[in-house]
């Protein structure tokens, strides 16, 4: 597990009760289990080379079955509210140019979530079963796109061209690095972030204000999943596929 800024991982290892736990590559971690899953969670840093760099650490000391990338996301869709989850279906790599918004998607910028390679069955019920979960501990969980880019949304043109460009329900500094680091490690990525501001003019200001309380948030309701059984039917799922199509993993990031 993925936690970019101290206050996010300082939540996810109390909210799940890790242990400290020796450093991954200089990065803080911590060691725990949750419902039936061990869990190594990793601080790495903001922006994408650290979370990257981060990753493909935590990969080499422990082997995972599964990279969940976490933390805080502007809301970026029609109706995004602070404490809305967001189940990532996709990542775009939206500043991949060097520039601001592209004018239209080329293939380099879209990083698949692990959810995106199941049979679409198996998918949907999963992404079902993650609101379904949610909604009994009363989370509010919207499934999207994560826009990754290391750029601070913060105005309404910003947050409207962004999700012009690739309907992103949320869009964070980090989701892309973690993807690179997992799949060119040929393991399976999600992602599971949760809205600290509304991408305006406001939101450096509530980003800070609401960073610590939704981060608690973020983490409980990851709780909750592992708690359900919610990521080992996932492995379930991944398990199942065609070895063969496993082959394609390292493919899913284009030089």
């Amino acid at each position: 597990m993925i936690c970019p800024l101290p206050p996010e991982f300082n939540a996810c290892r109390e909210i799940l009760s890790l242990r400290d736990a020796r450093p991954v590559s200089g990065c803080r971690s911590a060691r725990g289990s949750a419902g039936n899953i061990d869990v190594l969670a990793v601080e790495s840093g903001p922006a994408k080379a650290r979370a990257a760099a981060a990753t493909a650490a935590g990969c080499m000391s422990c082997a995972p079955q599964l990279v969940v990338d976490t933390g805080s996301c502007a809301g970026t869709a029609p109706g995004a509210f602070v404490g809305q989850l967001i189940v990532c279906r996709e990542c775009y790599e939206y500043d991949i140019g060097g520039g601001l918004f592209p004018s239209k998607m080329i293939p380099e910028m879209k990083l698949p979530s692990a959810l995106s390679m199941l049979h679409s069955a198996e998918r949907e019920a999963l992404l079902r079963e993650a609101g379904e979960t949610g909604s009994t501990e009363s989370f509010q969980v919207q499934v999207g796109n994560q826009a990754c880019g290391e750029l601070l949304i913060q105005s309404q043109e910003m947050r409207e061209a962004l999700y012009s460009l690739c309907q992103a329900s949320g869009a964070n500094w980090e989701t892309a690095g973690v993807f690179v680091g997992a799949l060119k490690n040929r393991i399976p990525p999600l992602s599971v972030r949760i809205v600290t501001d509304r991408g305006d003019e406001e939101a450096l200001k509530d980003f800070r204000a609401n960073l610590k309380k939704q981060a608690r948030q973020l983490y409980r309701y990851i709780q909750v999943l592992a708690e359900y059984g919610w990521f080992d039917h996932f492995l379930e799922c991944w398990q199942k596929l065609d070895p063969a199509s496993l082959d394609l993993l390292p493919r899913s990031v284009l030089p």
